[in-house]
């Protein structure tokens, strides 16, 4: 199985289990966020456990998170999922609700141009995390801001 590149500033296992539970949840979606970036090649999760440690459903229960909240791509071929960073990112605006902001970029991977969607929510230690997100390929755009434009 092929190596891949770790962050420099990943957690020792004894420190890492030291954290309290929603610290190592933020931990982790950062760390496989980290991975992703510095593999651009894409990984599996067999990869990841192999280099890391981790358990299996631990990797796969975040990178599925990462993945439907469209901050990471995931590509099947046949029974292997690989994952992928979810590309170039080019930030366009945000707009603040309550206590969500909404972050629109574009980006741009092997899968084609879209318009990315974030919604982020203050976590406990006050940062901005994404809670939700959707990527909609660019040539729906005009189609679904129509649509959208018949909800008012």
């Amino acid at each position: 199985m092929a190596k891949i590149n770790l962050p420099k500033d990943m957690l020792q296992k004894e420190t890492f289990k030291t954290l309290p539970a929603k610290e190592k949840e933020e931990y982790l979606s950062n760390l496989l966020k980290k991975v992703l970036d510095i593999n651009p090649e894409g990984v599996t999760i067999s990869q990841i456990k192999e280099a890391t440690g981790l358990t299996y459903s631990t990797i796969w229960h975040h990178l599925e998170v990462l993945s439907c909240t469209a901050q990471a791509l995931k590509v099947s071929h046949g029974n292997i999922d690989v994952y992928y960073p979810s590309g170039k990112v080019d930030h366009l605006n945000d707009y603040a609700k309550g206590k969500a902001l909404y972050a629109v970029s574009t980006v741009e991977n092997s899968q084609g141009k879209f318009v990315c969607i974030h919604e982020k929510k203050e976590n406990r230690s006050g940062n901005q995390r994404v809670c939700s997100g959707v990527s909609v390929p660019i040539e729906l755009i005009d189609n679904l801001v129509k649509t959208l434009g018949k909800v008012k």
